[in-house]
């Protein structure tokens, strides 16, 4: 046994034996934990150079906090599952949603296809009658057989019964005019009844034809009148009859003959020369009249029919108790556009061969008369006269058709989007209205503005066309055409140019927005032009007071001048935008009047 000179004893093997400074050899320590531990009393203070730590939380404190964490992580587990169903159902609840949304969009296109379909065929299948009824009447009117003629316009009438017109004054005037109609109707080379007839020498025909509303100078194949047509079959009884109901033996052929010219015998050509052309300008006149007395009377009872029915009302005709109440039908405003269509080709021709008349004739019978001093100059230079006041009635009556027929389609138009709104109930066209029109209406919408719908709007017209025809269309039209995604299209000296020529040459100016919402970048590039020009632009004020001036520059040369600028030239003047987005912003939709673009009922 060792042991140290006044040491303690040795420590165990393994361990080491470590002092704390400051306590006396051989005291007890203090053992944190065991009973009979030295403790701090109450109330002390601890002197020494270390702290004793507190005192850590009891064993059951512990276990609580690890099960209330266990449970919290548990609930949040079932939470987050609970979460991933309801979101798994919800995608789930839909996509059958957009399923059946879905099934139910394609089988009410099928069904308004079906309809449309229907529509059409029923359509196909009158055409078709009707091509078979004007054939039969031809064919007995060329044979002289006045039953087959009377039969034929009574079966007009029993169809316009069957469908519900009334005998009141709306059915008679509608009832006349399915008459006219028929008795107009053409063969392939252009030929009406009344010219069979003439050709066939019928007279009694040609009279009871006359009766239904048959023109007496009505232009079959090759410009030739049933006058013509009855000279050249020497048929003086039909050349007497047609004189006496108002042919005009002064109408030419497209070659430049004139009945007189070709009659074959003797007799008609006496007749023609002796005929009383004053006769036929009483008669004339007193057609003519006749024929607008009738136009403003079928107005009038559109709209007397459109009062009472209101607006959107889609029924052709409903007989209760005798009475006819109704708008015109579609397939009824069909007919009227064929019809003013087939008059407005006709007044063409015949200002064509009004201008032949003037230029190949007139003139230059009257050339020969100077150039050999056979001294008729007076009479050459009141045939210039005549021929040329022929041709400006021609070009006014012309020009009226035009417009008559624009108008028609209009209605037409409107009263078809209006059907298929109420067919399809078409949610995404009440929430977002404008004028829709297809591309072959594109004119008559915008540049021609028929029915001044755009005007009284007062915005500019915003064309919505996803498949691009409408800026395929305006592109080769005559318009300064700008396209907004083109840096160098949208530059201010460019722009500035460019609307200075549209005012200057009265054409349409067009921005092509293509797909994407660059408005806000046309905007911004017009106000870096001139300050407040946006603004002019959109409320239509540039034209006022002659402010357009102020865009031109010193450098711009004098063809720019104020007398540059014609007053009938800026009236023609447009701004239009074309877009290719489906669905333009909101900002677009409330500055711009929408003008969708559709397809035709038949497709591309």
């Amino acid at each position: 046994m060792s042991s140290k000179k006044g040491g303690a004893k040795a420590a165990p093997s393994g361990k080491r034996q470590t002092s704390v400074p400051g306590a006396r050899p051989g005291a007890p320590r203090a053992v944190a934990g065991k009973p009979g531990a030295h403790r701090q009393p109450p109330g002390q203070r601890e002197t020494g150079p270390q702290a004793e730590a507190p005192a850590g939380p009891a064993a059951e404190d512990g276990a609580a906090t690890i099960i209330q964490c266990a449970f919290r992580q548990l609930l949040a587990r079932r939470a987050l599952a609970r979460r991933r169903q309801e979101h798994r159902n919800y995608l789930q609840r839909v996509e059958r949603l957009e399923r059946e949304a879905f099934v139910a969009l394609v089988r009410r296109e099928q069904e308004a296809a079906r309809r449309r379909r229907e529509a059409e065929e029923a359509a196909e299948r009158r055409r078709q009658e009707d091509r078979q009824r004007g054939a039969r009447l031809r064919e007995a009117a060329f044979a002289g057989d006045l039953g087959e003629i009377k039969a034929v316009l009574r079966e007009v009438d029993e169809l316009l019964t069957r469908e519900g017109v009334g005998h009141d004054e709306a059915g008679l005037a509608l009832r006349r005019r399915g008459r006219v109609a028929l008795v107009e109707s053409e063969d392939r080379g252009g030929n009406p009844p009344l010219s069979e007839a003439a050709a066939g020498g019928q007279t009694l025909a040609i009279r009871l034809l006359a009766e239904q509303g048959a023109s007496p100078n009505s232009k079959g194949a090759y410009g030739r009148t049933p006058l013509y047509r009855a000279a050249f079959g020497g048929h003086l009884e039909a050349v007497e009859a047609l004189l006496e109901l108002g042919a005009d033996p002064r109408v030419y052929a497209e070659d430049g003959s004139t009945p007189e010219q070709v009659a074959s015998l003797d007799a008609v050509v006496s007749v023609l020369r002796s005929w009383d052309l004053g006769l036929t300008e009483a008669m004339l006149q007193s057609m003519e009249a006749e024929r607008q007395r009738r136009a403003r009377e079928a107005e009038r009872q559109e709209e007397a029919q459109a009062k009472r029915c209101g607006p959107g009302a889609g029924v052709a005709t409903a007989a209760r108790g005798g009475s006819e109440r109704a708008v015109p039908s579609p397939s009824s405003l069909k007919s009227r556009v064929q019809q003013l269509a087939k008059e407005g080709r006709r007044r063409h021709r015949e200002l064509q061969q009004a201008h032949c008349e003037l230029n190949t004739r007139r003139i230059t019978e009257h050339d020969k008369c100077e150039g050999r001093r056979l001294g008729r100059t007076e009479l050459t230079l009141q045939a210039i006269k005549d021929a040329e006041a022929q041709v400006a009635r021609l070009r006014l009556e012309a020009r009226r058709a035009e417009e008559t027929l624009a108008l028609a389609r209009l209605e037409l138009r409107e009263q078809t989007q209006e059907g298929e709104e109420e067919e399809e109930e078409e949610e995404e066209a009440a929430a977002a209205p404008g004028l829709k029109c297809q591309v072959t209406e594109l004119h008559d919408v915008l540049m021609k503005d028929v029915g001044d719908r755009i005007r009284a709007d007062g915005r500019l017209p915003l064309v919505i066309d996803p498949l691009a025809q409408a800026a395929t269309f305006l592109r080769y039209q005559d318009t300064s055409y700008v396209d907004a995604v083109n840096p160098d299209h949208l530059r201010p000296e460019r722009i500035r140019l460019a609307l200075l020529g549209a005012l200057r040459y009265g054409k349409p100016l067009v921005f092509d927005l293509c797909d994407v919402d660059l408005f806000p970048a046309v905007r911004q590039q017009l106000e870096a032009v001139q300050p407040g020009l946006a603004q002019e632009l959109l409320g239509r004020g540039l034209l006022e007071r002659e402010r357009y001036l102020s865009l031109v520059r010193p450098a711009d040369g004098p063809e720019y001048g104020p007398a540059g600028f014609q007053e009938a030239r800026l009236r023609h003047f447009r701004l239009l935008f074309v877009t290719r987005a489906q669905r333009p912003s909101e900002e677009q939709l409330r500055v711009l009047l929408p003008v969708p673009v559709q397809l035709p009922r038949g497709g591309l």
